[in-house]
């Protein structure tokens, strides 16, 4: 895995939230059928995307500190996704299909190429508070998407391709989002593409951005229904919440003129740094 501090942090994070999600491409370095109809980079990608759209199960932990049973404030631990090595763990932890008709499910759908042979898949490990009517507020944690060929399920591969650094849970009337950033990606490669080089905006793939210590804004929306969450006692002070959801994932980078503002910026804090110090 391949991981880069940003010397920029939260001034940096300030600057990106301004940006609009961005559309991208995956190329998955083989050619597995008909991708005549949106090509995005040739005839081992997938077309332009605006988001991913994805379904899972999760099992989160509440830690019951004023014995009430869960309830808002209690600290929670959410983890779920794929099993490493468990082909079947993906049926109920994957990449459905993309935003703008395309969907892996469907082999006729455009810029399909082969969506039977591959796919992608998650896992996570979230840590927060849980709000009212048992939403949840993560404000830190990980999620891992990984390439798989399944060609063969039982001899299944499963290739890391990018991490995302939760950083905070953001709660509207559309329904809750996590905010984080791609903070890594993975050392291996997809059919000859390097893992960091799958997932494509117009300038670069992931790594490029990582590399440039450029910060890659993630808004990862998902849905849950309070009724079909199954709470669990414990008896040792904890309860354990089990639930089926759904949601989407984008990506956006800072425009040039918010990086722009931020160097202005940057210069200006030097600059009177050094006339504090004459």
């Amino acid at each position: 895995m391949n991981v880069k501090t940003l010397t920029l942090g939260a001034i940096l994070l300030a600057g990106s939230q301004a940006a609009t999600a961005d559309q991208f491409y995956i190329d998955v370095g083989m050619d597995f059928g008909d991708n005549g109809f949106a090509q995005a980079a040739g005839n081992t990608t997938t077309g332009w995307l605006d988001e991913l759209l994805y379904e899972y199960s999760s099992v989160t932990t509440v830690f019951d500190a004023d014995m009430n049973g869960p309830d808002a404030g209690d600290s929670i631990v959410s983890v779920g996704g794929f099993i490493n090595g468990n082909v079947a763990s993906v049926g109920t932890n994957k990449v459905t299909g993309f935003s703008g008709q395309q969907n892996i499910l469907d082999p006729n759908s455009p810029s399909e190429n082969g969506y039977g042979a591959w796919g992608i898949t998650f896992q996570f490990e979230l840590f927060g508070t849980l709000g009212d009517g048992l939403t949840t507020n993560y404000n830190s944690g990980t999620v891992s998407f990984y390439y798989f060929d399944a060609t063969t399920p039982t001899t299944a591969q499963f290739i890391e391709l990018f991490t995302i650094n939760v950083q905070n849970t953001v709660n509207s009337f559309g329904g809750p989002s996590i905010r984080g950033e791609v903070a890594s990606y993975g050392a291996g490669n997809v059919h000859g593409v390097a893992a960091g080089d799958v997932f494509n905006f117009s300038d670069g793939g992931f790594s490029y951005y990582v590399d440039k210590m450029t910060q890659i804004v993630s808004n990862i929306d998902f849905n849950t229904n309070p009724r079909q969450v199954t709470v669990t006692n414990n008896f040792d002070g904890t309860f354990t919440l089990t639930g089926e959801h759904d949601g989407s994932i984008s990506f956006a980078v800072p425009e040039p003129s918010s990086l722009a503002i931020v160097g202005l910026g940057l210069l200006g804090l030097a600059g009177a740094a050094r006339r504090r110090k004459a």
